[in-house]
C-alpha cells in the first residue's frame, strides 16, 4: 500500500515539475521578448532624435574686391573655416567670440564659397554654398561706373599737372610725421639728416594723392630734409631744424604729509604747469635738468595734474591721493 501511494506521489511531482518549468520557460521568453522590444525602441528614438544645434548667423556683403562676412553666435565660435570651389580650406582662428568680422578676397569670374563654423561647445554648422560673381574692374580707378575719372583722364591731368607737392612736418615725443599731398597724384618721398643718405618711403592713400609717414628723431639738435615727388615729376623740398627728444620725465611720490614732484630732462625744462586741488600754477624760466617742488596735502582727497615741456613736446601726469 505504501509502495503504491509513493509510485503516485513521485509521477504527480514529475508532472508538476513539469509543468512549472513549461511556465517558466514561457515567462522568461516574455520577459526577453519585453526587454529586446524596450531595448529596440530606444535605440530606434536616440537614432532618430534631433538634436538642437545654435545656429550663428552669417551675413555677407561685397565690397569691390573682396566680401565682408559679419558672424553673430549665442555661443562663443572656436573657429570659421573657408574655400572657394571645394579647393584648399582656409582657417580663421578665434577664441569664443560671439560676434566678428572677416573678409576674403573675390577671385576673378563665377566661384563657389563654403563656410562651416565651428563652436567652443564642439557643434559645427555647414552652410549653403556661396555663389560670387565678380569683374574686374576696367582700370584700377575702378571703372566708367565708379566716381572717378577714367585712365585717359588720369594721364591727362598727370601731364598737365604743374603744381608742386604740399609738404608738412609735425612732431611727437620720438617722432617725426611726415606728409605730402598733391593735387593729382603722389609719387614718392625721400628725407635724410643731416645732408646724409636718403631714405624712400612709399605706399600711397587710397585716391593716391597723399603720403605721410612717422620716421624716428634722431636726439638732440639735427636737420631734416624731406623731397616730395608727385607722378608728374613736380618737386617739392622742405628743411626744418628739429630737437629729438622724448620728452621731461616726471615722478611723482608722497609721504604723510606732503606730494615730492620731480621734473627731469636730457636738454632743458620750458615750463611746467600744474594743478593741485584746482590751485594753477606755471614754473618758468628754470635752469637746469632738474626742477623739484612739494605740495601740502589737504585732509580727504588731493588730486594733481603735471603738465611738463621740452620745447613743444609735453609729458602729462595726473593722480590722486588721500590723506
Amino acid at each position: 500500500m505504501n509502495q503504491i501511494l509513493s509510485f503516485r506521489n513521485s509521477e504527480n511531482s514529475k508532472k508538476i515539475l513539469k509543468k512549472n518549468t513549461k511556465h517558466l520557460c514561457i515567462f522568461l521568453i516574455l520577459f526577453a521578448l519585453i526587454l529586446v522590444g524596450e531595448g529596440g525602441w530606444k535605440l530606434y528614438t536616440n537614432l532618430n532624435k534631433q538634436v538642437d544645434v545654435i545656429k550663428p548667423e552669417i551675413t555677407g556683403k561685397i565690397e569691390s574686391d573682396k566680401t565682408v562676412f559679419n558672424v553673430k553666435s549665442e555661443i562663443g565660435i572656436k573657429k570659421i573655416v573657408y574655400a572657394w570651389n571645394n579647393g584648399e580650406e582656409t582657417v580663421i582662428a578665434k577664441s569664443g567670440e560671439k560676434e566678428f568680422s572677416f573678409d576674403v578676397n573675390n577671385p576673378i569670374g563665377v566661384n563657389e564659397l563654403s563656410i562651416k563654423s565651428y563652436a567652443v561647445d564642439g557643434s559645427t554648422v555647414t552652410y549653403d554654398t556661396i555663389k560670387i560673381v565678380y569683374d574686374e574692374p576696367d582700370d584700377q580707378f575702378g571703372g566708367p561706373d565708379a566716381n572717378i575719372p577714367p585712365e585717359v583722364d588720369k594721364k591727362t591731368a598727370i601731364e598737365n599737372d604743374k603744381n608742386e607737392p604740399v609738404v608738412s612736418l609735425t612732431a611727437e615725443p620720438g617722432k617725426v610725421i611726415i606728409t605730402a599731398t598733391d593735387d593729382v597724384m603722389m609719387d614718392y618721398v625721400t628725407y635724410s639728416w643731416n645732408g646724409g643718405e636718403e631714405v624712400k618711403i612709399t605706399g600711397l592713400s587710397a585716391d593716391e594723392k597723399t603720403l605721410s609717414a612717422k620716421v624716428d628723431a634722431l636726439k638732440g639738435n639735427n636737420k631734416i630734409k624731406v623731397k616730395a615727388y608727385d607722378k608728374a615729376g613736380n618737386l617739392k623740398e622742405v628743411e626744418k631744424d628739429v630737437h629729438g627728444t622724448d620728452g621731461p620725465t616726471i615722478t611723482v611720490t608722497k609721504n604723510e604729509t606732503q606730494i615730492m614732484v620731480k621734473v627731469t630732462d636730457e636738454y632743458e625744462i620750458t615750463k611746467i604747469e600744474y594743478n593741485f586741488n584746482n590751485e594753477e600754477k606755471t614754473i618758468e624760466n628754470i635752469e637746469g635738468n632738474t626742477y623739484e617742488f612739494n605740495l601740502d596735502l589737504k585732509d580727504g582727497e588731493n588730486f594733481i595734474i603735471i603738465k611738463a615741456y621740452e620745447g613743444n613736446i609735453k609729458k602729462e601726469y595726473k593722480g590722486k591721493t588721500t590723506k
